[in-house]
């Protein structure tokens, strides 16, 4: 168990690493609808999913997603309105869940703030269109966190 767990937690940081160099998160959609599924760690808690390339989205595009397309979303929209409103409608998040559906269940903030971390090791920030700055973003999202403890 604890290799598959250090298993996820690297590619948990390849996710990261690779949406801050793309610029991009990618999901499956058909008609306006993001895939999601239950969680395995909570009960009646919802996941969607996200991945860091077209090809990891793609692969799981089958079963119930068999209609289902790749989409990417560009980063700020992932860190705004993704990740603060699935916080605010308590849903997790699946960063780059393999074809058999295994992956992370992660706090939407707490994907957020690894995000900032990243950009800020990299030294790249990003305009965001809801916050005055990268830095009033992620003092928000630390007070969310905070306020949560």
């Amino acid at each position: 168990m604890q290799e598959k767990d250090g298993n996820m937690e690297a590619n948990y940081r390849k996710f990261i690493q690779h949406i801050v160099e793309k610029d991009a998160v990618w999901g499956l959609t058909h008609d306006d609808t993001w895939a999601t599924s239950s969680s395995g760690e909570y009960e009646d808690a919802e996941v969607i999913l996200f991945w860091s390339d077209a090809e990891g989205a793609k692969a799981c595009a089958e079963d119930d997603w068999a209609e289902y397309q790749a989409d990417s979303i560009t980063l700020v929209e992932f860190l705004e309105n993704w990740c603060v409103g699935m916080y605010g409608d308590q849903l997790l998040l699946g960063p780059d869940w393999d074809a058999s559906l295994v992956g992370r269940e992660m706090e939407p903030l707490i994907v957020a703030l690894d995000v900032i971390n990243e950009l800020k090791q990299k030294g790249k920030t990003l305009e965001f269109t809801q916050y005055d700055s990268q830095e009033e973003f992620e003092e928000q999202v630390t007070e969310a966190l905070e306020g949560d403890e």
